[in-house]
C-alpha cells in the first residue's frame, strides 16, 4: 500500500502550535527528571574493553571510503523523498563536479530531527521511513545494506525518545537475557546503533562521533564518560575526528552571554585536548538550522548541512564572524600546553578567544546555500502570511469577529448597538472614539487586549522585548479598530450586527496575518531577528543539501556538499529529473 503524502507542516495551524506547545513542556519537566539516556545506560550496556566489530569501517577495494550526512529530515513527502533519492543513488555527479560520480556512502548519519512537527510511530513511518524506502526502489532482502546511524534532535525528544528508541536503537547485543537481534531495515540501510549516541571508527585513522543533546543542549555525564573512555582507551594517538553535533552552538552563542548556550558543546569540542594523546578535533557537522553554512575557527570546519527534508532557513541573518571570550582553550592548541577545561559550570582561570568566520567561496561569495541575495529575496514572501498561514488567518479573523460580538453585546446593555454607535458619530474619528469607549465600559475588552500584548511580548526577539510587544500588539489592533469603523459607517451589509461580525472577522484575518508577515520580515532582513518563525510560515521544499564525504588512500576527508535548488512536486511514481548541485567546492581537509 502507498503511503501517504505528507505535506510541509502548517506550523501556525492553532491547535498545532497548542498540541507543540503541550509536548514541548511536558517532555521539557520530565526530560529534567527522568533522563531517557540513563536508563539506556543502564539497559544497554557496552563493552569497555573494545569497541563494537559493527561500527569498525575498512576502505573499499579502491581504497576510498565513502559516507554520507544529512540532517532534518521527515517532514513533507516531496523535499524528504527528493533528497533521499540522491542519497539512495548508486552515484551522484553534481554540476560543478570536477572529480568523477560521488560514490553513495557505506553509512549514512542523520544529524537530528528526522520528524515533524512530533514523533510517533506513524508519523516516523509515513514521513521518514516510507520516502527512504521507495526511494531505495524494488530492494530485496538480499541486496547489500548500508549502515544507518541517527542522531536525535529536539523533535525527537517530543514523546521522551520512545518511537525514536523503537525505530532506529532496535539493534541488540547478545546477553544474558537476549540473543540479539538486528537493527531495523529502512530502504537500503540498517540501523545499527544502540543507544542514542555513537562513535565509529573509520579508515586512515579517523573516527566519528554522534552526540544527545536531549531538549536543552543537554550532555549528560555518561555521555561525556563514554566519548572519554574512546578518546582514552580505543583512539589512537594521532586519530582525527569529525564530530557530529546537535546544533550549531557557534552561531546560537551570544557573544554577551555564550555560556547558556555554548558550555556543553565545548566541553565535548574539548575532550580530545583532556586526554592529551595529541588527537585532533578537524570537522565539526551539525543541522537544526535547515540551511548550508561552513564556518572556519583555526584548521577546523564548522558546517551546518540541515536540508534533508525540513523547511527552509535562511542565511543572510548569519553573522560574518562569532567572536567570544571564553574559559576554556580551544580545540587543537598548537602553542604548548594549555590547562584542560573545568567542569561545565565553573570557570577557568584565563579566558580564551573564540573566534568562528564565515567560509568564503573562490568568488568571495560567503560559503552558504541559498546564497544571502536569494535568502534575502524569499523573505518578502512574508506579505503573504496570510495567503501562505490560511488556518492562522481563520483563527484570527475568529478572534476579532469575537471581540466584536461581545462589543456589540455591550452595547445593547446601553440600547444600541455598535453598527448603530458607529454609524450615530459625527465623523469617522467621532466613531473611533466612540469605539474606544465602549472598549472599556467593561474590563473583559482590556483583559483580553492585555492577554493579546502578553502574547506579542512573549513572541519578541528583541532585548527592547517590552518595547517591540506594545508597538506590534498596536500594529495588530489599530488597523482592525479603523477597519470596523469604517465598514460600519460605509458598507451597507455591514450595518446590521451580524454583517459587521462577519466583516471584522474577514478583514481581521487578513490584517492580523498581513501584520504579522510584515513584523516579521522587518525583524529579519532590518535586524536579523525571528529567521525561524519568518521561514517556518513559507513552508518552503526547496534549497535542499547533504554531505558526502571520501576519505582517500592517503588519509585525506573530501567533504562534497550537495545542494538541490529546485525540488518537484512528485505525489506519484513518475520521479521527476533531479539537478544536484556542488554548493562550492569541495573541502579537502588532511
Amino acid at each position: 500500500m502507498t503511503a501517504p503524502r505528507a505535506r510541509m507542516t502548517h506550523w501556525y495551524s492553532v491547535p498545532r502550535l497548542i498540541d507543540i506547545g503541550t509536548r514541548v513542556a511536558v517532555s521539557t519537566v520530565f526530560g529534567e527528571f527522568a533522563d531517557r539516556r540513563s536508563v539506556l545506560t543502564a539497559e544497554r550496556h557496552i563493552d569497555p574493553a573494545a569497541i563494537d566489530p559493527s561500527y569498525v569501517y575498512a576502505p573499499d577495494q579502491d581504497g576510498n571510503f565513502w559516507f554520507d550526512f544529512a540532517a532534518d529530515t521527515g517532514d513533507g513527502w516531496d523535499s524528504t523523498y527528493a533528497v533521499a533519492r540522491l542519497l539512495a543513488a548508486d552515484a551522484v555527479d553534481p554540476a560543478g563536479n570536477t572529480d568523477g560520480a560521488l560514490r553513495r556512502g557505506r553509512l549514512l548519519v542523520l544529524g537530528g530531527d528526522e520528524v515533524y512537527p512530533t514523533p510517533s510511530d506513524e508519523r516516523y513511518r509515513v514521513q521518514f521511513v516510507a520516502p527512504f524506502a521507495e526511494a531505495s526502489g524494488g530492494i530485496t532482502p538480499a541486496d547489500p545494506e548500508s549502515d544507518l546511524y541517527v542522531m536525535p534532535g529536539n523533535h525527537d525528544w517530543y514523546d521522551g525518545l520512545s518511537a525514536f528508541l523503537n525505530l532506529f536503537c532496535w539493534r541488540q547485543l547478545p546477553g544474558p537475557w537476549s540473543p540479539g537481534r538486528r537493527g531495523n531495515r529502512i530502504g537500503l540501510w540498517r540501523t545499527q546503533q544502540t543507544r542514542s549516541y555513537f562513535a565509529l571508527k573509520l579508515p586512515q585513522n579517523w573516527w566519528l562521533w554522534g552526540t544527545d543533546i536531549q531538549l536543552t543542549n543537554y550532555i549528560d555525564q555518561a555521555q561525556i564518560d563514554f566519548f572519554e573512555h574512546i578518546a582514552r582507551e580505543w583512539m589512537p594517538e594521532g586519530a582525527r575526528l569529525v564530530l557530529c553535533a546537535g546544533v550549531p552552538d557557534w552561531v546560537y552563542a551570544d557573544p554577551s552571554d555564550p555560556a547558556k548556550t555554548f558550555t556543553h558543546f565545548s566541553f565535548v569540542e574539548g575532550i580530545l585536548h583532556r586526554v592529551r594523546r595529541n588527537q585532533r578535533l578537524a570537522a565539526i557537522l551539525t543541522g537544526d538550522s535547515h540551511h548550508y553554512s561552513r564556518y572556519r575557527e583555526d584548521d577546523r570546519h564548522y558546517i551546518t548541512a540541515g536540508g534533508a527534508g525540513a523547511f527552509l532557513h535562511p542565511t543572510h541573518h548569519l553573522p560574518e564572524q562569532r567572536t567570544f571570550d571564553w574559559d576554556w582553550p580551544r580545540p587543537n592548541p598548537s602553542v604548548g600546553p594549555s590547562p584542560a577545561p573545568s567542569p561545565p559550570g565553573t570557570a577557568g582561570t584565563q579566558p580564551h578567544r573564540r573566534s568562528f568566520t564565515l567560509a568564503h567561496k573562490p568568488d568571495g561569495t560567503p560559503s552558504v546555500f541559498p546564497d544571502q541575495a536569494t535568502s534575502r529575496r524569499l523573505t518578502w514572501l512574508d506579505l503573504a502570511f496570510a495567503a501562505f498561514n490560511w488556518d492562522f488567518a481563520l483563527a484570527t479573523g475568529a478572534f476579532w469577529a469575537l471581540l466584536t460580538w461581545g462589543l456589540d453585546a455591550t452595547a445593547h446593555g446601553t440600547g444600541t448597538s455598535l453598527p448603530s454607535l458607529l454609524i450615530a458619530a459625527a465623523d469617522f474619528w467621532g466613531g473611533v472614539y466612540a469605539y474606544v469607549m465602549l472598549a472599556i465600559v467593561a474590563p473583559w475588552p482590556l483583559l483580553v487586549l492585555l492577554a493579546l500584548f502578553a502574547g506579542f511580548y512573549y513572541l519578541a526577539d528583541f532585548k527592547a522585548r517590552l518595547v517591540v510587544g506594545l508597538l506590534h500588539t498596536c500594529a495588530q489592533i489599530v488597523p482592525v479598530v479603523l477597519a470596523t469603523v469604517a465598514l460600519a459607517r460605509s458598507a451597507p451589509w455591514a450595518h446590521s450586527s451580524f454583517g459587521l461580525i462577519v466583516s471584522v472577522g474577514v478583514a481581521g484575518a487578513l490584517i492580523g496575518g498581513t501584520v504579522l508577515g510584515v513584523y516579521f520580515l522587518i525583524s529579519l532582513n532590518c535586524f536579523g531577528k525571528h529567521w525561524n518563525e519568518a521561514f517556518s510560515a513559507l513552508r518552503s521544499r526547496h534549497y535542499k543539501n547533504f554531505l558526502r564525504l571520501r576519505i582517500d588512500r592517503s588519509g585525506a576527508l573530501t567533504i562534497y556538499p550537495i545542494g538541490l535548488e529546485h525540488v518537484p512536486k512528485d505525489r506519484s511514481a513518475a520521479n521527476p529529473a533531479l539537478s544536484p548541485i556542488l554548493i562550492e567546492p569541495p573541502i579537502q581537509i588532511r
